[in-house]
């Protein structure tokens, strides 16, 4: 019990450091892109899941291209577009997304 809040509570910290991180940092890409994969690695340290690796690239690349689609549409756009309709760090962004999200439904199912 106290360790699914424990991982409850280190989902919703790594999310509040990663939202402060793109909040700070969206115009540095670079910068931004390293501290996400620092995020997620430290992440993974604490609160690992298997196959991390691979969720983390497929929540990458639906999450950004499925955004991109979106996009086209014309309900928002950001002001840096680095790739097609998204900036560079927007798949990192969700690939932790991705690795969080199933680390909170692990922690709230166990």
């Amino acid at each position: 019990m106290i360790m699914k809040i424990k991982s409850i509570i280190y989902v919703f910290m790594f999310v509040i450091i990663a939202a402060i991180s793109v909040s700070l940092f969206w115009k540095n890409v670079f910068l931004l892109c390293v501290l996400l994969l620092v995020i997620a690695f430290i992440k993974h340290k604490i609160i690992p899941i298997k196959k991390e690796l691979l969720f983390f690239v497929i929540g990458g690349l639906i999450g950004s291209s499925v955004e991109s689609v979106i996009m086209l549409s014309g309900p928002w756009s950001y002001s840096l577009n680095s790739i097609i309709n998204f900036p560079l760090w927007l798949p990192f962004l969700w690939g932790l997304a991705g690795t969080l999200g199933i680390s909170l439904y692990q922690a709230i199912t166990e």
